[in-house]
């Protein structure tokens, strides 16, 4: 029977790996990104290092996200974020599979804000990939690049480059086919009025000419988000809510895949 749903398990990840060209399985947008359809570059530093400048206050953040209703292909993220008027910094942990699958990943982010407009960031992560189909762990260093842009004050554009360059460390059998290549997106995010936030993005990557993605959060109360969006490649509808209460946030979002069904998140934040 474990040898059946180790099978199952692996076959689920090759099918995810040809149909999902977006993210992988350790960078996911947080789980407010999720319900926007996963506008990743202007919403969360774990994807924009540019993003830790927006920051005002120190803030811890897990999230858990589970594909499909199988807790092997769940992926939890832990991060801390330290702003600072000189020099902003974030650290990202990121684990996703089960014993006999297992990736990890580490990830330290700097932002500089240059001026009203302009913010720069840099990310520098070590994933790791733990399998039983391998005698080693082969792992990977690489480095992402983001920049932050706001014309004006309701308006915010994104630009990212990530896992670019990067450098396969161990086994050669596995080289970079088992880690996501390089991603360039580019996004916009609006606050069309007080209650109201919209955004979209687009990208290109090594498997795929171009994906997209298109959301919205309103306000409905004054600590209360709906949130709704969609992604390409496959079309990946989503819905989420979202709750800030004192010094904390609590984010739910579901995502539905037309072949393998419902996915689910739920994320925590702290602000001290």
């Amino acid at each position: 029977m474990k040898k059946r749903q180790f099978w199952y398990i692996l076959t689920v990840l090759f099918f995810l790996s040809f149909h999902s060209y977006a993210t992988d399985n350790l960078r996911l947008p947080d789980i407010r990104s999720m319900g926007t359809g996963g506008n990743g570059v202007t919403q969360t530093s774990f994807f924009n290092p540019a993003l830790v400048t927006l920051a005002d206050k120190k803030t811890l953040q897990i999230h858990y996200f589970n594909r499909y209703h199988l807790k092997e292909l769940g992926t939890v993220t832990g991060s801390f974020l330290y702003p600072n008027p000189i020099l902003s910094a974030a650290i990202h942990l990121s684990s996703f599979g089960y014993d006999d699958y297992r990736e990890s990943l580490l990830r330290f982010s700097l932002g500089k804000q240059l001026n009203e407009r302009w913010a720069l960031g840099i990310g520098i992560h070590y994933s790791l990939l733990q399998t039983a189909l391998f005698d080693e762990r082969p792992s990977r260093l690489s480095t992402d690049i983001g920049a932050t842009f706001s014309p004006f004050d309701n308006l915010l554009i994104g630009m990212l480059i990530m896992n670019a360059p990067s450098v396969s460390i161990g086994d050669k059998r596995a080289d970079n086919n088992n880690f996501s290549g390089y991603n360039i997106q580019m996004g916009i995010q609006w606050e069309v009025i007080n209650s109201l936030l919209i955004m979209g993005s687009m990208g290109t990557e090594k498997e795929q000419v171009l994906t997209g993605s298109i959301g919205m959060e309103y306000r409905a109360f004054n600590s209360f988000y709906l949130r709704a969006g969609i992604q390409s490649t496959p079309l990946l509808p989503s819905l989420g809510i979202g709750y800030d209460l004192s010094l904390f946030s609590i984010d739910v979002a579901t995502v539905y895949h037309p072949v393998l069904g419902m996915s689910t998140g739920l994320g925590l934040s702290f602000t001290f």
